[in-house]
């Protein structure tokens, strides 16, 4: 790795360190619990997800806006979900999460600034959308999308090379090829299961009115829904189900959908969009520093960074026509046909100005 791009690593660590110990309020000492009700003002905005997706490199970025700040003392708190279904929290103690919103207004000594959630695990948990909109309704939801064969991939990359990782065992003896075999195999049996208990079909048509968790899902829809969810590696790339939970629960209005790849070739543009929708001035940031990719390939860590021509993107069949025979172009095939129903969904809703436009190469693959 080039000294520079390590200083800058370096560098962002130790501004986001200096972030978190900001000079305290007047009050810090104080119960925030006691404090005036501004301090205890519900979070404002959340970045939901997904994983493998581009969060990382965004939040390196937009820790040095003075306006916007997050309820942990680092990138995710992962409150109410984690990567493993069994942990989702979602009756966890919410005068404890107040406790850290007040912290970070008492850390800063303001109350005008936008204090949010960056635990990526939320977007594939069932019942995030309803917990954060109890919170409250006006939060802004923001969601980082990645083309679901690669996101697949690269987590599944992460665990096989990480053997302490959360999913190390699950995928240690597969190939990718073998593992898209088995898993596919077991979630479209989960589905099928789901599908004989909808009472009213299986319509996933775009057009239907949005089904979330306690606003319109039936029993048939919720175990749909966790058939994905209980799938990390593969179920997690499922963007349309858990994405119409969050529109069944928030205006269309209140969310934005970014994408990886105009994240990693138009940082500042990203960001840009990112501030308009927050409704915060324009921050200038490190131009050098914005070209830096975070937590990718090899390089495991919301700090770690890497520059764009260090970082191999996996292979697929779309690039070398020569992989279609191969164990891994069969199993890209595969995944396709398995996320194109799902896709075609996304590509709707975009097409309709329901979410921002996505990426040509996806109406390409999976239209």
């Amino acid at each position: 790795m080039p000294a520079r791009i390590i200083v800058f690593a370096l560098l962002v660590g130790l501004a986001s360190l200096q972030a978190m110990s900001a000079q305290p309020g007047p009050h810090e000492d104080a119960d925030p619990l006691s404090l005036p009700t501004e301090y205890l003002q519900p979070i404002t905005y959340a970045v939901v997800g997904q994983q493998k997706s581009g969060t990382s490199t965004l939040w390196n970025n937009i820790v040095f806006h003075p306006h916007i700040k997050w309820v942990s003392p680092s990138k995710e708190i992962f409150y109410f979900s984690n990567d493993v279904p069994s942990t989702t929290l979602c009756d966890a103690d919410l005068i404890g999460y107040q406790r850290q919103m007040a912290v970070q207004r008492l850390k800063n000594n303001r109350t005008d600034m936008h204090v949010g959630d960056w635990s990526t695990t939320y977007f594939s948990c069932v019942c995030c959308p309803v917990v954060l909109r109890t919170m409250n309704p006006s939060m802004k939801i923001i969601v980082v999308l990645r083309d679901p064969i690669q996101r697949t991939l690269s987590r599944f990359l992460e665990q096989k090379r990480n053997p302490g990782f959360t999913f190390h065992d699950q995928v240690a003896n597969h190939t990718f090829a073998s593992f898209v075999e088995e898993e596919v195999g077991k979630v479209e049996k989960c589905v099928q299961h789901a599908g004989r208990v909808k009472t009213r079909g299986r319509d996933n048509s775009p057009d239907r009115p949005p089904r979330g968790w306690g606003a319109g899902m039936d029993m048939g829809d919720w175990l749909e829904a966790q058939c994905y969810a209980r799938s990390n590696l593969l179920g997690w790339s499922v963007y349309d189900i858990f994405l119409e939970n969050y529109m069944a629960h928030f205006p269309t209005k209140q969310i934005l959908v970014l994408y990886t790849n105009e994240l990693a070739t138009a940082t500042l543009a990203t960001m840009r969009k990112v501030e308009k929708f927050l409704g915060v001035e324009p921050y200038s940031y490190d131009e050098e520093k914005a070209v830096l990719i975070f937590n990718s390939r090899e390089c495991y860590h919301w700090h770690c960074a890497k520059s764009r021509n260090e970082i191999r993107e996996a292979r697929s069949k779309e690039r070398d026509p020569m992989l279609d025979a191969t164990p891994f172009g069969q199993a890209s095939a595969r995944l396709v046909k398995f996320f194109r129903p799902h896709m075609r969904r996304l590509i709707k809703w975009a097409d309709e100005g329901k979410i921002s436009p996505v990426p040509q190469s996806w109406k390409s693959t999976y239209a």
